[in-house]
């Protein structure tokens, strides 16, 4: 049998240090995505009457991540698939300047500014959600600082240099901060808000500010990895690793904390609902019902409630007239 000749390339010595960062990160990609499509599906079936803004925040950014994942999945495609062998493909920059640094700053943004809002109604000020905006902004503006400095190094071998340093560093380092920031007043603000609330609703929050801890956490853990290897002397290739995958925790760790007012277990019949008193504005659980998805498996979904500012120097003058209107934020 006659083969044809095939073509031959030059093939750097260390190609494993740099093509396997690249492998790694697209595997990592979809693995991450499948836990993201799977959270996406399960807030769709559990809070259909969620509010719009909840609803916007999570259908747009699992829009940015589809896109994300089909233009890193065709950039794999040609740099093992039908580029094989051929290092300038692998070299070429390609839409990565979109689907990476561009994407990840937009995704990232979105997150923040959803705890910012969540933030701002739980301390009733505006201070914490300002100055979680404001590194939000700063971030969003290295990331596209880091996109054109991409674009128009057009191969990532002469990618790391001053420019993209100092773009990559306002981008990851404003993450960081802005998830730190956004762990701490998180945690003190469901601790102060839920400390005289019932049995329940404290065994709630107690998991809740447990998930803020660990998502922002991981968040600023990838986003500081990032830039360490970013600004490693040697210029490895080993950032494209969490550069790959920013988004993917930035959504999923958001996707968490919207779906920890669900439980998933067998169906019983032992738990009982938790309601407020009408004539005292505490915090509490409100609203809990299930959706059966056959088996015996049900999705139980869970509202904390709490009571705004103003309801407790409204309770007085409204009990005498006979009348409660109780205004509150349901997390």
């Amino acid at each position: 049998m006659n083969y044809p000749s095939l073509t031959t390339f030059d093939v750097p010595p260390d190609v494993a240090s740099k093509t396997s960062p690249r492998i790694l990160g697209v595997l990592f990609q979809w693995g991450l995505f499948g836990v993201l499509t799977t959270q996406t599906y399960l807030y769709y079936l559990a809070f259909p009457k969620d509010p719009l803004r909840n609803k916007i925040f999570v259908y747009l950014v699992f829009a940015f991540e589809v896109i994300q994942t089909v233009i890193v999945t065709d950039s794999a495609w040609r740099v093992f698939g039908s580029g094989y062998g051929d290092f300038s493909v692998y070299n070429n920059v390609a839409l990565a300047w979109f689907s990476v640094p561009l994407i990840s700053g937009i995704v990232a943004f979105l997150a923040e500014i959803f705890y910012a809002y969540r933030i701002s109604i739980l301390s009733q000020s505006i201070w914490i959600a300002g100055a979680i905006s404001f590194f939000a902004l700063v971030q969003l503006g290295g990331s596209v600082a880091s996109a054109v400095a991409l674009k128009q190094a057009g191969l990532f071998s002469k990618l790391l240099g001053k420019q993209f340093f100092i773009s990559a560093g306002i981008w990851n380092g404003g993450s960081a901060l802005c998830d730190v920031i956004i762990a701490v007043s998180m945690t003190y603000l469901l601790s102060r808000r839920g400390s005289g609330g019932m049995h329940n609703t404290q065994i709630f929050l107690r998991k809740v500010i447990r998930l803020v801890i660990e998502t922002g956490t991981v968040t600023a853990l990838v986003a500081i990895i990032n830039l360490i290897l970013v600004l490693l002397p040697s210029r490895p290739a080993y950032y494209q690793i969490p550069s790959e995958v920013l988004a993917k925790v930035y959504s999923n760790s958001m996707m968490v904390m919207l779906n920890s007012r669900m439980r998933i277990g067998m169906d019983t019949t032992s738990d009982t609902p938790v309601t407020l008193s009408r004539h005292r504005p505490e915090t509490g659980i409100r609203g809990t019902d299930a959706i059966e998805l056959g088996e015996g498996i049900m999705i139980t979904r869970e509202q904390v409630v709490f009571p705004s500012k103003t309801d407790s120097d409204k309770e007085e003058k409204d009990d005498d007239r006979g009348l409660h209107k109780q205004e509150s934020f349901v997390l």
